[in-house]
């Protein structure tokens, strides 16, 4: 273990937000805290585990790492589907296949990299915390690196080992940490998935994209808001260790700032699915939702949570940055 000074601004001084153990993977009964740095507002574990001790707090089965078989893909992406088209209503009639849907309605976000990708060809995207490059969380198969390949030249930075063997059997460029990218590449998309709150020292992947983003680049940042509606209810209800940051989005802005980048688009979101997640696991929170929802009710619910995403009280956050002028 390590105790660290805050990333941002440097200082050492910093109050204890919560304690919290591994209540999702269950690798560890250690109890983490989290700290607010009193100079700037970030919050982090500390004391944390060095870069060569994280790894044993990653489950073996850590999904992101996993490569999910073809026909797991088709039934997610088709569950998915319906559960967000005019067929809910018909197939949430049908107990169990209501529920199993339920676990799948979410807001309609049109995918940013596909968005932002510039037309034309040679055209490059590299994709931090990738995974196995054949599903992304959020955006499913056809927001992973497989399908992108279909656009544009693809790259991944991916520290698992497993991971990154399946990326290079597909042929995928597959890097282990954004330092062995050679210094002169340039990319039109940096995207961080879900990952800049695993990382150690999130100034250096902020220094890294503003260093090899294309003129008209861009990057493309999701992360869980820990101001949204969930963490205000229960600050506790945590992924540590291996979530080292837990960020708002005044957060990101600062870091994007000092960087010489430019936030140009951001959002914030929520949807039923993590609430029920997080009552199953989060011992603060038991009881204070009715778990698994079926398709209607988690439909009608994830109209009550934009209402709340609006307000910036999402449970995650989502943005697009560029070079500042």
């Amino acid at each position: 273990m390590e105790h660290v000074d805050c990333d941002f601004c440097g200082s050492r001084d910093a109050v204890e937000v919560t304690r919290q153990t591994d209540i999702l993977h269950r690798t560890t009964d250690e109890v983490f805290a989290i700290v607010r740095c009193t100079g700037c507002g970030l919050q982090f574990v500390n004391p944390r585990p060095t870069a060569d001790e994280i790894g044993r707090y990653y489950a073996e089965e850590y999904s992101f790492h996993a490569a999910p078989s073809r026909l797991r893909r088709f039934l997610a992406d088709a569950l998915e589907a319906v559960a967000n088209s005019p067929l809910y209503r018909l197939c949430g009639l049908m107990p169990y296949v209501g529920r199993r849907l339920g676990a799948h309605v979410k807001p309609c976000i049109a995918d940013p990299v596909r968005r932002h990708l510039p037309p034309g060809t040679g055209r490059r995207i590299l994709d931090i915390g990738c995974g196995a490059g054949m599903h992304a969380h959020f955006w499913g198969h056809r927001g992973s690196l497989l399908e992108y390949r279909r656009l544009a030249e693809v790259s991944g930075v991916e520290i698992g080992n497993a991971a990154r063997r399946v990326l290079k059997s597909r042929g995928i460029a597959a890097f282990r940490s954004i330092d062995d990218i050679p210094p002169s590449a340039r990319f039109d998309i940096i995207r961080m998935n879900w990952s800049l709150e695993h990382v150690h020292s999130p100034a250096h992947y902020f220094r890294f994209i503003a260093e090899h983003l294309a003129a008209q680049g861009k990057a493309v940042i999701a992360v869980p808001n820990y101001d949204g509606l969930l963490y205000r209810a229960a600050p506790d209800c945590v992924e540590v260790p291996i979530h080292l940051y837990h960020f708002r989005p005044r957060d990101i802005l600062n870091y994007a700032q000092k960087s010489g980048l430019a936030v140009i688009e951001s959002t914030t979101f929520s949807y039923p699915e993590m609430y029920a997640v997080a009552a199953g696991v989060c011992p603060s929170l038991q009881g204070a939702f009715a778990g698994r929802l079926g398709v209607i009710e988690a439909r009608q619910m994830q109209k009550t949570l934009s209402c709340f995403d609006a307000l910036g009280l999402g449970n995650d956050f989502l943005c697009v940055l560029e070079k500042a002028a």
